[in-house]
């Protein structure tokens, strides 16, 4: 933890893959917006479809079409080395299928900002990773009743994810090459090698996400057998068989034509 007393807010890019479904873009960014958002925050919805137009109210938001379907690997790639060229200090990538509790993306930047050490933060939420899960699933996102705890975790969902600028830049990005499809297992890999190198994961209870899974991958015709095979051809390659246990993860983990994890898949359960 520093020791040099409150610092100002941080310098922040927020990047919003979306392919499609601008009704769930619309809807996530009335959430975002429902706070106060800090002038150095700049928020950009990548528009991978080239079909989105903000609404007249997201006056913040700005849009970056980069001609071409980047995937959630190619966006938050380029979010990252965005966000180092600019000279800011944490990236933050946003899936658009997402509801959010209230205070949201100041409660999800402030570890980065708190502690010198963490590389990567995450959301607690209603999804697949159990060491993730909110301890109360409320009914509504904006719900939420928040609390101080932070979970130092092995890697964190790439859902609603905020990463230390310093840290990528010492790090890298997330690796296409191991992972060339959408970035399945890529969130694992990036987790495992910030652990390696020093840094910190931990997942914060004083912000919620809500995902409704798989709109965009249902849209592109991936299937849940294909990203099973990503995320373990990529991890296999990087990690060989010890990837599992880095991960805190059992020998059951990822069996085939199962769609969400387990107590049994974890070395010890959470």
């Amino acid at each position: 933890m520093t020791d040099d007393g409150p610092r100002e807010p941080p310098k922040v890019l927020v990047a919003i893959p979306v392919f499609g479904s601008p009704e769930l873009t619309d809807t996530m960014l009335a959430d975002l917006l429902r706070d106060d958002i800090p002038q150095s925050t700049q928020i950009v919805v990548v528009d991978n479809a080239g079909d989105y137009e903000p609404p007249d109210w997201a006056g913040p938001v700005s849009l970056y079409r980069p001609g071409s379907n980047l995937r959630w690997i190619g966006t938050a790639n380029w979010a990252m080395l965005a966000a180092i060229d600019r000279h800011l200090q944490v990236c933050v990538v946003l899936n658009n299928d997402t509801r959010f509790s209230r205070g949201f993306l100041a409660a999800l930047i402030a570890p980065l900002n708190e502690f010198d050490d963490v590389a990567i933060v995450a959301a607690c939420y209603d999804d697949f990773w159990l060491h993730q899960r909110a301890t109360l699933i409320p009914p509504t996102a904006a719900g939420y009743e928040p609390s101080p705890v932070l979970r130092d975790v092995p890697f964190c969902d790439g859902t609603a994810i905020a990463f230390s600028v310093r840290a990528m830049t010492e790090l890298g990005t997330l690796d296409d090459v191991a992972f060339p499809r959408h970035g399945y297992g890529s969130d694992i890999d990036l987790g495992l090698r910030a652990r390696a190198a020093g840094w910190r994961c931990v997942v914060t209870e004083a912000a919620y996400v809500s995902h409704l899974r798989r709109v965009t991958m249902t849209r592109t015709g991936q299937t849940s057998e294909q990203n099973r095979a990503e995320i373990l051809t990529g991890l296999n390659q990087k990690w060989g068989d010890d990837w599992r246990a880095l991960a805190g993860l059992g020998p059951g983990a990822f069996p085939p034509h199962n769609t969400g994890s387990a107590s049994s898949w974890y070395l010890t359960s959470p």
